[in-house]
């Protein structure tokens, strides 16, 4: 269902009741993905209408934690080759493993405050 939604400006309200832990457990999750509390309900509410980019505002990364999604994106990537080399059979040095583990070490060090 579409509903065609139009990107004026928000003026409507809807009020939901919810245990404190329920607030709370709510205003944590938005927290962790970078949203209002307001961004990240609407978007749960709705998901799946079609009109996800006119829901949420983008959220922007620091650049620090760019970067670090950026080196962890890389190391996935020579992690996915590790596995293909697995998966075929052949030996992986150890100190490949070591080299990759060091460098995912390193990279989550980023997100450390």
């Amino acid at each position: 269902m579409n509903a065609g939604f139009s990107p004026s400006k928000r003026s409507e309200r809807l009020y939901i009741r919810l245990t404190a832990d329920e607030a709370e457990y709510v205003a944590g999750l938005a927290d962790v993905r970078g949203l209002s509390v307001s961004d990240f309900v609407r978007k749960r509410v709705l998901r799946g209408s079609g009109c996800r980019s006119l829901i949420v505002r983008r959220r922007v990364l620091p650049t620090d934690v760019a970067g670090t999604i950026r080196e962890l994106s890389a190391i996935a990537c020579d992690l996915r080759h590790l596995v293909a080399l697995a998966e075929a059979n052949k030996a992986i040095a150890p100190d490949h493993l070591t080299i990759c583990l060091a460098a995912v070490h390193a990279a989550l060090d980023g997100f450390s405050v």
